[in-house]
């Protein structure tokens, strides 16, 4: 794997984290005025299960691929 590629694979890592966070601290934020937290609900559930999931994967993924990484140019 050449370091451009594993750069682009690290942005989207990180872009899929910060849409998770944006989501599960929207979801606090949202209602703040209240001590109810909205993350059981289906506008956030569902986008938290699947942007959740995905980082999981990817952060699993880099730890297999920076394990075995060769830098290579």
């Amino acid at each position: 794997m050449k370091t451009k590629e594993l750069a682009i694979f690290l942005f989207v890592a990180q872009g899929i984290g910060a849409v998770f966070y944006a989501v599960f601290s929207a979801a606090y934020i949202l209602a703040i005025p209240s001590i109810h937290v909205l993350s059981g609900e289906p506008v956030f559930k569902w986008p938290l299960t699947v942007f959740g999931l995905l980082f999981i994967i990817l952060i699993f993924v880099s730890l297999v691929i920076f394990a075995v990484y060769k830098p290579e140019d």
